[in-house]
């Protein structure tokens, strides 16, 4: 059987941008429920969820900073961008398209779908792409029908 340590499973929560995990296995360093070398089969389950889930939209890791947004072109194509804000992609969108967008929506609940690339023959996700980029905002492309 695997026994993931404390440590392991908060990077892990971390990396795949889990901010409730990520979150609940902090509170419970913090308040020395477990150390991080612990397995997480010592975790307590009666936690306070609810200073968990304050914790988690206070942000207190600064998780997930970097959303994915659209903006339509048309009625079936959207731009695509990684970026922090709103105000971030409208400007990026500017330079690219010389128009501004009146609507951009964020998407970023569709992190985790996939992609497949006509020009690379690969498929990824727009969170695996998320972490090969240097510099936000990030103009990923156009998705919808040609």
């Amino acid at each position: 059987m695997n026994k993931r340590t404390v440590k392991e499973e908060l990077a892990e929560a971390i990396y795949y941008d889990n901010p409730f995990l990520a979150h609940t296995l902090y509170y419970a360093l913090l308040k020395g429920y477990v150390q991080e070398d612990d397995p997480t089969s010592k975790l307590p389950t009666d936690m306070d969820f609810q200073t968990i889930t304050k914790m988690r939209d206070e942000n207190w890791l600064q998780m997930c900073t970097i959303k994915l947004f659209a903006i339509p072109l048309d009625q079936d194509r959207y731009a695509i961008y990684l970026a922090r804000d709103e105000d971030d992609v409208r400007h990026k969108h500017f330079k690219i398209y010389g128009w501004l967008a009146q609507r951009v929506i964020d998407a970023s609940h569709r992190m985790d779908a996939s992609l497949y690339w006509n020009d690379t023959g690969v498929s990824k996700t727009f969170r695996e792409m998320k972490r090969e980029v240097l510099e936000f905002p990030s103009y990923v492309g156009v998705v919808g029908r040609n």
